[in-house]
């Protein structure tokens, strides 16, 4: 079948929703197209499965299962979303996010390697993707540059999670010496049949690290079995035997990754980016841009200017000539070959009868919508449609949604309901990093801590409420007040902890971590260390009672401090209670006070700007 033929079969099934314009690209086990929703115009890509695999009832429905799969890590920055998974006309497809850009690979092929900035850059972002997917045990299973898709704004977005595992059951469609999957890119125990976890695409993730800083990947043979076995059998090359300026550090992440035995790599993602971080990388979008294709370019420019009505059009048509407009198209059915009179019937005095009955309602219906009040300009200018993730330069914040929730504690009886505008929050504490940027731009004294130095990955700690509030105004941010604070680590559901309501008493650390540690506790809105790490400054007053000053004078040994305090939450790993990680528990300290269990992260009003 033609490209041209499964473009019309596929906008026969898809068309009264979307016009099916462009092919962007496949290969042996599925097309993908661009696409245009027919009533709000926004874009997106559909991946058809090849029609040899879609004779086969397994192969459907691993394809199936992997796309809600997919479907289940939505709304994450880094990872392509699914939204539809549709069959029809004998197709099987899936709707996903489009994203106008470069997979890595091409842009490897056109610039060559990448700066060990860049390289780690792109590794931290796709370690974020992958901490989502660890967090629901899904593991990618086909990790390569080809799988990884840089946009316009330099963010790295992986896709077909698990979808390679449709071939581990096409049996007789390989052809001779070809292997599998991508064999440059599979872990042993992928490689042996063995059970595949995180680990397994941590390894994917070093030869993909590998190759992006020397441009070569570290087993190349001209077989595919030669790969093979060189994966399983041969030990990894260095990268300093292929630049060595390249610092030992970066070869020693490298070769921990590509170890042999899974328990030799790294075991988490929050193992990996905490010493990515550790070395300066970021997970924000880098300087990478793509180069876009211009027949998409060209394909998207035209489509925008056609009006959306005149998407809806007969299957197959072209956007170069797009068909004229019509509401509807004519049911075959509904047109007989020859128009005869209208015929009287005994349905006509019932039809009459529903005709007044339907103007009544629609009387009483108008009297309703006239009387009730309406929104004003202002409050409909309120209510925008906001992204899930406000990105720049000081960090990710993610969206706390607008509505009403559980505040306080159900224990002490000061539970109550609080309504919130939407917000935005910084998705992990402030760490050393990102505040000695702060201390740098502004002249401000370093914190007397003894990780600031040694781990920018830590969170800040031995700061004051004052010199929190001065980093949040510098970035453009604020401190929560507890109301957000709780709303941020408790969504709506009422849970006693961020990640839910289960306590946390083993193996619970006594030490700070990493800002990006202990990702399978993160909040309802996913923020890390919201219980747990440090203590957080809000902006909320906190009346001290008697013995909260007589504890503070003990400490300070008599030394004068404020009578202005603040209230702060979360616990520490210093607290020596798991009760204190409760979502509605504070404290309160004045606010020239410090401690090396108090930080902060800061919130942004969804008003603020546009995010």
């Amino acid at each position: 079948m033609t490209q041209t033929d499964l473009k019309e079969r596929l906008s026969e099934v898809v068309g009264s929703k979307y016009q099916v314009l462009y092919r962007l690209g496949g290969g042996g086990m599925s097309q993908v197209f661009l696409a245009r929703h027919q009533f709000h115009g926004g874009l997106f890509a559909i991946k058809v499965l090849a029609e040899h695999l879609a004779s086969d009832p397994n192969i459907v429905s691993r394809f199936e299962r992997e796309a809600r799969m997919t479907a289940s890590l939505a709304n994450h920055p880094n990872i392509v979303s699914v939204f539809d998974i549709g069959e029809g006309n004998g197709l099987y497809y899936i709707v996903m996010q489009f994203v106008e850009g470069e997979d890595l690979g091409s842009y490897l092929r056109r610039n060559g390697r990448l700066s060990l900035a860049d390289a780690a850059n792109v590794i931290a972002q796709a370690t974020e993707a992958l901490s989502c997917a660890e967090a629901r045990r899904i593991v990618h299973r086909d990790l390569k540059p080809g799988n990884m898709l840089l946009d316009e704004t330099g963010r790295i977005k992986l896709l077909d999670f698990g979808i390679s595992r449709i071939a581990d059951i096409s049996e007789g469609l390989t052809r001779a010496g070809e292997s599998v999957g991508t064999p440059y890119y599979m872990s042993p125990e992928q490689i042996q049949g063995e059970p595949c976890d995180t680990r397994s695409d941590l390894y994917s993730l070093g030869i993909v690290f590998f190759e992006l800083l020397t441009g070569k990947r570290p087993f190349d043979s001209e077989s595919a079995t030669g790969v093979l076995v060189a994966h399983l059998n041969t030990p990894a090359p260095s990268l300093l035997d292929y630049d060595p300026q390249l610092p030992p550090g970066c070869d020693a992440i490298v070769q921990k990754l590509i170890a042999k035995l899974p328990e030799d790599r790294f075991q988490t993602t929050a193992d990996l980016l905490g010493v990515l971080t550790a070395y300066g990388a970021s997970t924000a979008p880098g300087s990478l841009r793509p180069l876009v294709d211009t027949g998409v370019r060209e394909a998207i420019e035209r489509t925008h200017a056609m009006p959306l009505k005149a998407a809806v059009s007969s299957p197959g048509t072209s956007i170069t000539a797009p068909a004229p407009v019509q509401d509807r198209a004519p049911d075959p059915v509904e047109t007989p070959a020859t128009i005869e009179p209208p015929r009287r019937s005994s349905s006509g005095l019932w039809l009459a009868i529903a005709g007044v009955v339907v103007l009544l309602l629609l009387l009483v219906g108008g009297f309703m919508y006239f009387s009730h009040p309406k929104p004003t300009v202002e409050e409909v200018k309120q209510t925008p449609t906001l992204p899930n993730l406000f990105s720049d330069p000081h960090g990710r914040m993610l969206l706390v949604p607008a509505g009403d929730f559980r505040f306080g504690s159900a224990e002490d009886q000061s539970q109550r309901n609080v309504s919130l505008p939407a917000f935005y929050v910084d998705e992990t504490e402030i760490s050393n990093a990102q505040y000695r940027q702060f201390c740098e731009a502004t002249g401000h004294a370093p914190p007397q801590s003894p990780d600031y130095a040694t781990h920018p990955d830590y969170p800040v700690v031995n700061v004051s409420y004052e010199e929190a509030a001065a980093y949040a105004a510098w970035a453009g941010r604020r401190l929560p007040t507890e109301e957000e604070w709780e709303k941020a680590a408790r969504g709506t559901d009422d849970r006693t902890f961020p990640w839910g309501n289960a306590p946390w008493t083993d193996g619970v650390p006594d030490h700070l971590e990493a800002v990006t540690s202990e990702p399978l506790r993160r909040s309802a809105v996913g923020a890390y260390n919201m219980a747990g790490n440090v203590w957080e400054w809000t902006a909320s007053n906190y009346t001290p009672t008697p013995e909260d000053n007589a504890g503070m004078k003990r400490l300070l040994k008599g030394q004068s401090f404020s009578a202005d305090w603040r209230t702060i939450k979360g616990g520490s790993f210093g607290s020596g209670s798991h009760e204190e990680f409760a979502i509605a528990r504070h404290r309160g300290l004045p606010v020239d006070a410090r401690s090396i269990w108090i930080g902060f992260r800061c919130v942004r009003s969804a008003t603020q700007g546009n995010p």
